[in-house]
């Protein structure tokens, strides 16, 4: 019995093309895919099953593991899962939604330590991500503890607020301390386009460093 919902996706997509005229074999039934799968499969993987992995994402009701409540790893997981697929509307709103876990400090989320070395690779350059589109925002006074509904005056207060009163995102450190990938992993985008050297300027700068050659996220927004 397949209990991965990713898998059991594969599976009936595997026999629906195998399956000939004479066979009347019920498919496995599904398992219950509401949850955040964890963790899960490598970037290679992901790629070459990308369209159902996509629909996997689609099934999922819940973010967290069942009976699981959430976390910064977990989201960061989910983070990796939307980048990889190139769903620019599932990883915006993941970021978005970190951003308002106010007690979510960037430098805080744990080292994963993932078994898989490309997996690992790529997540250690998710916070750098973060880092980014929060600090862009603190800089325009948009900080993550701000309010959602406030007066004129206090929108003011927050834009022209002191530079010293701010307070920027860090990195963790065990993110330096990943090895960068030995050959590189290229990552097409979601209409299946390969670039084809860190030269080129729709590379993403924040996977360089682990030779992972990937379009540049949109991952700015107010």
């Amino acid at each position: 019995m397949v209990t991965n919902p990713f898998y059991w996706l594969l599976e009936c997509c595997c026999r629906s093309t195998s399956k000939t005229s004479t066979e009347d074999e019920e498919l496995p039934k599904p398992p219950p895919h509401g949850y955040q799968l964890f963790p899960p499969p490598p970037p290679q993987e992901i790629l070459a099953n990308r369209s159902i992995y996509a629909e996997e994402l689609r099934f999922r009701k819940y973010w967290p593991p069942e009976n699981t409540p959430d976390t910064p790893l977990f989201c960061l997981y989910r983070l990796y899962e939307f980048i990889v697929i190139d769903d620019v509307t599932g990883y915006r709103n993941t970021i978005e939604y970190f951003c308002r876990k106010r007690t979510w400090a960037v430098r805080d989320i744990p080292d994963p330590k993932d078994g898989d070395p490309t997996r690992y690779a790529f997540l250690a350059c998710l916070p750098a991500l973060l880092k980014s589109a929060f600090n862009e925002r603190i800089k325009l006074g948009i900080v993550r503890d701000i309010p959602a509904i406030m007066s004129a005056d206090q929108a003011e207060a927050y834009r022209t607020a002191p530079e010293s009163s701010k307070t920027y995102e860090e990195e963790p450190q065990w993110t330096e301390g990943v090895e960068p990938l030995k050959e590189t992993l290229f990552v097409s985008s979601h209409d299946g386009v390969i670039m084809e050297g860190f030269d080129d300027p729709r590379a993403s700068r924040y996977f360089k460093p682990k030779n992972i050659l990937i379009w540049g996220p949109h991952i700015h927004f107010t």
